[in-house]
């Protein structure tokens, strides 16, 4: 310890040696002497702070050597600082060049709110000086890692300034705090797993910065905490089950990041949580019904999310809840008969889902004289109660299937027909695209044209093989991709064949995985394929980009690649006569809003004819393509096989495996260890998942033998990872089964 506090003091006087030939003015302001006072020493480091920045009170005024008489300070019966409460001063300067450790006995520190807001403060607090427009920063810089040394602290609030990068591992040392907030920041990087060191915290405000990585498990630690703000981040990866521990946590508020996999159901642990909001994320599955048994619960945020399954009729319980939103998901089923008992709600938000059903007549108790409701965009059907149509506006039953009400005007609604995308018999002008569209275009022609103010640049988002692909909001709502073929492409006859080709292989084939066209125009002046909305783009796109890519977590992976082998299965197997794709890559595998992938780009896939050659131009995506076209130039669904292969190598390690496939045919590349060659992005995979991953990767290996004849089918690749347990790894295989 004394060795290691002397190099620190050496490095502090390096520094004031350095601020003294920079600026001999302040000599007095910042150099130490030895006979120094430690509440010299403190008042010294304050002006040293002041020297250094732009805008603090006047009452900070350097003939007078105790502190404790300015403004925002507060002393103890020695003299020492124990307070340095800023908060709302409009001070402008660099957090760092405040020396921490000159403050011993410091108990609270408050520099929050001093970032400008000219229309807040103006119109709040009055006689502000007129020259503090000039400054908008507040407080930024780092958080010094010296911030540790503040043992006796326990208050630290850095709110609402312009404080950049990473929180110190440092802060750790902080064991005495009970409060921590730096909201409203700059803040990035890692939630440190020292956080975890600060077990008499009872609150932590993170909210509104760029955090990014997981939740740290050892946040478990923090048994005393009350309250958990961590909304409007980056934060991804999954919410720890051992949140659960928090027994005394009353709000937990995670909206607004980018938390993927289920609610854990420890979080029915939390008794006194009043507050649960993880809206704005990525969560997938039901709603755990052990947060349905919180009963102190008031206000219930899960919207914009991907949860699906039912309502549970448990939600009856919540009997406290004040708001209750499930908007924005892919909940089914009926609305529960006993949202009716939640008698203190004043926001109900059900919209945007798949329910369908009546609305029950027990809803009708509620007070809608203070209820904020919002029942739109689902499937329901039948008579609204007249209790809440009385006090709703109509805007709230909207864009449902069959509502009806004397009270709103609204007459029900016959059910619609489900014709399929050939029917040319709808004379619907702008109607759905599903429900309208035919093959000679003429209908929906003009729709398209308007939604895309006739292909405008700005509709365009990319660019195909054999064309641009733009994106269109019809009248009704649905958004579109499609795929126009310029003119000049159109008057070739490679890309001309590419169009018709698409055509004809779509039309004919039906898979989950792989994406569906829902129609084609061919006019004098443009000819286009209308496609379904896939809406997280190409699994290039995902792997390529670090949220996205840590988004795509094992399990998520290795369903991608079995989703992948069904629809090549289908196509191989399935199809009559064969069908082979001959361009799969990661940039034509799509993958949807559950990151379930769909097979693309079908410009140049062909049917296997039994009585041809099979002989073709070379063709297909590079890295990709099956090593035997270049001297056969004869296409089998073997040449898919080996794409795949790639494909699956790829989705694992996260990046095209070139330099794996080359060591594969080396004589002493015996061993491929899986740790070795995992995406280093995701967190270590579970026994199950590094099992699976193991399989996948085997299977994919197999498929990139140099003879084609010695490469499995799709059928084979997608029966084995479809199959509920795979078998067990044999060590003699090329991948280990350790990681």
């Amino acid at each position: 310890m004394v060795s290691s506090f002397n190099t620190f003091v050496l490095k502090i006087v390096v520094v004031w040696v350095s601020f003294t030939i920079v600026s001999p003015a302040t000599t007095i302001a910042v150099i130490a002497s030895e006979s120094s006072s430690p509440e010299e020493e403190e008042a010294k480091a304050l002006l040293n702070w002041k020297a250094s920045g732009l805008y603090f009170p006047n009452s900070w005024n350097a003939n007078d050597t105790s502190p404790c008489k300015w403004k925002g300070i507060t002393c103890n019966i020695g003299g020492r600082v124990t307070a340095l409460d800023l908060s709302h001063s409009f001070i402008v300067a660099k957090l760092d060049r405040l020396n921490f450790s000159s403050f011993k006995f410091l108990v609270r520190l408050d520099l929050s709110w001093n970032l400008y807001d000219g229309v807040l403060y103006k119109g709040f607090w009055g006689n502000i000086p007129d020259d503090i427009g000039r400054f908008s920063e507040g407080i930024w810089g780092t958080i010094p890692d010296d911030i540790g040394m503040l043992s006796k602290l326990t208050h630290l609030s850095l709110a609402r300034n312009s404080i950049n990068g990473s929180i110190p591992r440092e802060i750790g040392n902080l064991e005495n705090l009970n409060q921590l907030d730096l909201s409203d920041n700059m803040i990035d990087g890692l939630i440190p797993r020292e956080i975890g060191n600060l077990k008499n915290l009872n609150q932590l405000d993170l909210s509104f910065n760029a955090i990014n990585g997981s939740i740290p498990r050892e946040i478990e630690n923090l048994k005393n905490l009350n309250q958990l703000y961590l909304f409007h981040n980056n934060i991804n990866g999954l919410i720890p089950r051992e949140i659960g521990n928090l027994k005394n946590l009353n709000q937990f508020r995670l909206h607004i990041n980018r938390i993927n996999g289920s609610i854990p159901r420890e979080i029915g642990n939390l008794k006194n949580l009043n507050q649960l909001d993880l809206g704005g994320n990525k969560l997938s599955g039901s709603i755990p019904t052990q947060i349905l048994n919180l009963e102190n619960l008031k206000r219930l945020r899960l919207g914009s999310n991907m949860l699906s399954g039912s309502i549970p009729t448990q939600i009856g319980n919540l009997r406290n809840l004040n708001e209750l939103d499930l908007s924005k998901n892919k909940l089914t089923g009926s609305i529960p008969m006993e949202v009716g008992d939640l008698d203190q709600l004043t926001l109900l938000y059900l919209s945007h889902n798949k329910l369908y059903g009546s609305i029950p007549s027990q809803l009708g108790k509620l007070n809608f004289t203070f209820l904020d409701l919002d029942l739109s965009y689902n499937d329901l059907e039948g008579p609204i109660p007249d209790e809440m149509a009385l006090q709703t506006r109509l805007i709230s039953w909207s864009n449902n299937k069959g509502l009806c009400s004397n009270r709103l005007k609204l007459q029900c609604k016959e059910k619609k027909s489900t014709n399929v995308i050939t029917d040319t018999t709808s004379t619907q002008k702008n109607g759905d695209i599903f429900s309208i569209w035919n093959y000679d275009g003429m209908i929906a022609y003009g729709d398209i044209m308007e939604a895309t103010e006739e292909f405008d640049i700005r509709y365009c988002i990319g660019t195909g093989g054999y064309g641009s692909v733009y994106i269109a909001k019809l009248p009704t709502g649905s958004v579109v991709p499609m795929k126009k073929l310029h003119r000049q492409e159109a008057e070739e006859k490679a890309f001309e064949k590419s169009f018709t080709n698409e055509i004809d292989v779509l039309t004919r084939i039906r898979h989950r995985n792989i994406v569906k066209l829902y129609g084609f125009c061919s006019h004098p002046r443009c000819n286009f394929l209308v496609y379904e909305y896939i809406e997280r783009g190409s699994l290039a796109y995902v792997l390529g980009k670090e949220a996205e890519g840590m988004e795509l977590d094992w399990r998520k992976r290795i369903n991608v690649i079995k989703g992948v082998s069904h629809a090549l299965s289908y196509m191989h197997h399935d199809c009559i006569p064969p069908l082979i794709h001959r361009d799969i890559s990661s940039s034509n595998v799509l993958l949807d809003e559950d990151l379930e992938p769909h097979v693309a780009d079908f410009g140049i896939s062909r049917f296997q004819k039994p009585d041809s050659s099979n002989r073709t131009i070379l063709a297909g995506t590079h890295g990709y393509i099956a090593p035997e076209l270049a001297y056969t130039m004869v296409v089998t669904e073997k040449c898919d096989v080996y794409s795949f292969g790639v494909l699956a190598l790829e989705t694992i390690m996260g990046r095209h495996p070139s330099e794996l496939i080359s060591s594969l045919s080396l004589l002493n590349a015996k061993d491929i260890i899986l740790k070795d060659v995992l995406d280093p992005r995701l967190p270590p995979p579970t026994q199950l998942e590094a099992q699976d991953l193991t399989f996948s990767m085997m299977l994919g290996i197999a498929c990139l033998h140099t003879n084609p004849k010695s490469r499995p089918t799709m059928q084979y690749v997608s029966q084995k990872l479809g199959s509920p347990t795979n078998p067990e790894c044999n060590p003699s295989t090329e991948v280990h089964c350790g990681n």
